[in-house]
């Protein structure tokens, strides 16, 4: 009996060493950690890359954060970013404040090697919905490790938490969750090695919103100059819209208000614009998180925009127009495309003038409304947020060749499953649907151009750089009954760019011209331009006339004016009448 608890002890023992040895622990400069694994594949979730965004933290950059102290558990995700919106129909089931957090998965290959090459992938939903902790662990294995990339995913703060935007950023500074991302890359890049990364192949990467931000991070002069940050990003199926300061401003304003949060306006008269900015942000970072929350949902019911989007402004971006903005020196390769239908099955008005930075931006909405409905031009039927990406996505990557940095445009055709979020499905296991035998072949084409751009800067898989002339892409297309496969066209959208990016601004540069001969034509005269000689007689008139009245004036003052003399000069200064003789003479 005793031999046999002995043995069984050793035996547990041994189990829990085996335990041990399976769970696999990195360290970091924070702390060390203890993650999760799936046979040769390791998850590491809910690690902190910056300090919680808590009571005076709350609408401020992130900061550093502190290091810990024993093996921090890092097998369970940790909670999103707070957000409530109406219009996810993926709602999270746990929001928290205190949610920037890093999930990287990687494998013991590459912790081995310390050699893989890093994908840093932004969620979408326009920094108000969405989150870090929403996708399928299985597929991100699958598709990403499997093919020995390290993929990370960083949150960000959401909505009102990243949106309090004020004039002066020494109150508050604009665009919070573009610091987040900032800070979550400055962890990539110090700890990525721990984890069997090389932080000289990072590729930023994000679909809808999360690409865009990829993009205006890529394009953006004040950002990773020296490429230390990412040194390849892919954006997909993204445009790249700005906010107007004024109107983020307002929506600002308009949630202290709802919040309680403005300053009395007794008060209020003697403050500075900053001071009552001040003072609103104080306020609102005393209130309960779960508070703000509920008025973000009340104003969003009631039909207000939403806290979303980012700002073009100083210090992260360039304060330059549209057309300007992609002028980078940064040689930053890009892999980005779209679906063929996007946004087809939900279509809404989009201004796409403002989108694409025409001097004209209202008439030639006008205009394209005007061409819609009487039919004068094919659209194919396409939204108008369909036709603003196809446009942005071309804008981008012919900007990029322009700038001699390689650039690869893509659009998934396969009809079946071609909206806007479907082949997301192929790399990150969301928005499900069940696939048929030419989609099982296409999410291995996606998962090949995708991994393949990331580890080696091309897609390869015969898909070539995009050439400006001809507006070559890459169509993903896979049909077994015809023996189609994916190839290298001409004439990417040709009818919806020809429209956007020809016609269009033909017409907007005509229309700027007209402006400007209107705005050079002479003041209307009363006289003919070339009749100077008889200008001097109007002149000696008018001037006589002036000096009559004026001595008329002096006349009459002295014959009428018989009242007191007394010229003794005063100020009334609170509205009552004083005496004149009451105040002494200056």
């Amino acid at each position: 009996m005793k031999d046999f608890r002995v043995l069984f002890f050793r035996f547990i023992l041994l189990f829990c060493f085996l335990l041990y040895c399976n769970s696999e622990i990195v360290s970091t400069s924070y702390g060390d950690l203890d993650g999760d694994h799936i046979g040769e594949f390791h998850l590491f979730k809910k690690i902190p890359f910056a300090r919680p965004p808590l009571g005076k933290l709350r609408f401020q950059k992130p900061e550093e954060p502190e290091k810990w102290d024993g093996v921090r558990n890092a097998k369970e995700y940790g909670p999103a970013c707070l957000s409530n919106s109406t219009v996810t129909t993926s709602p999270q089931k746990w929001v928290d404040e205190d949610c920037l957090h890093v999930n990287i998965f990687t494998s013991s290959k590459c912790l081995k090697s310390k050699d893989c090459a890093v994908v840093t992938y932004f969620h979408g939903g326009g920094l108000h919905y969405d989150s870090a902790v929403m996708f399928n662990d299985t597929y991100l294995l699958g598709t990403f490790v499997n093919q020995d990339v390290i993929l990370v995913i960083p949150a960000f703060r959401l909505g009102i938490f990243s949106h309090f935007v004020v004039e002066d950023q020494s109150v508050a500074p604009n665009n919070l969750a573009i610091y987040d991302i900032l800070r979550a890359l400055e962890f990539v890049k110090s700890e990525i090695h721990n984890f069997g990364g090389h932080n000289k192949k990072v590729t930023i990467m994000g679909h809808s919103y999360g690409g865009a931000l990829a993009s205006i991070l890529t394009f953006s002069n004040r950002i990773n100059n020296n490429l230390s940050l990412f040194q390849r990003a892919i954006s997909m199926s993204s445009g790249h819209d700005f906010d107007p300061l004024e109107f983020q401003i307002q929506k600002t304003r308009r949630f202290a208000k709802r919040a309680k949060c403005v300053v009395p306006e007794e008060i209020g008269k003697k403050l500075t614009s900053s001071q009552k900015d001040l003072y609103s942000m104080k306020c609102l970072q005393n209130k309960d998180s779960m508070e703000l929350l509920r008025i973000q949902r009340e104003l969003e019911e009631e039909g207000y925009p939403t806290y979303a989007f980012t700002v073009q402004r100083e210090p992260l971006f360039q304060e330059v127009p549209y057309h300007q903005f992609m002028n980078t020196s940064k040689h930053i390769p890009i892999l980005t495309g779209c679906t063929r239908y996007e946004m087809d099955h939900s279509p809404s008005d989009k201004p796409i003038g403002e989108s694409v930075g025409y001097d004209n931006p209202i008439e030639v909405d006008m205009k394209y409304r005007k061409d819609l409905k009487e039919g004068n031009y094919d659209f194919g039927n396409h939204a108008d947020e369909t036709q603003a990406i196809m446009v942005q996505v071309k804008i981008r990557a012919e900007r990029m060749i322009r700038n001699g940095v390689p650039s690869y445009l893509y659009e998934y055709t396969y009809p079946k499953h071609a909206k806007h979020t479907d082949d997301l499905f192929y790399l990150m296991g969301v928005h499900r649907f069940d696939k048929d035998e030419n989609e099982e072949k296409l999410a291995r084409v996606y998962e090949k151009i995708f991994m393949n751009f990331a580890k080696y800067g091309e897609p390869r898989e015969g898909f070539e750089v995009a050439n400006i002339e001809n507006t070559s892409y890459y169509d993903v297309y896979w049909n077994e009954e015809t023996g189609e496969r994916p190839q290298m066209k001409n004439g990417f959208e040709e009818k919806i760019l020809n429209y956007w990016l020809k016609h269009m601004v033909e017409y907007d540069r005509n229309l700027t011209a007209s402006r400007k001969k209107e705005s050079v034509k002479p003041a209307m005269r009363f006289y003919k331009e070339s009749s100077k000689q008889h200008q001097l007689p109007y002149m000696f008139i008018s001037l006589m006339l002036v000096s009559s009245i004026f001595m008329a004036g002096c006349l009459f003052g002295r014959c009428c004016c018989n009242g007191s003399r007394n010229r003794n000069l005063y100020i009334r200064i609170d509205g009552n009448d004083v005496p004149a003789g009451t105040l002494k003479s200056f």
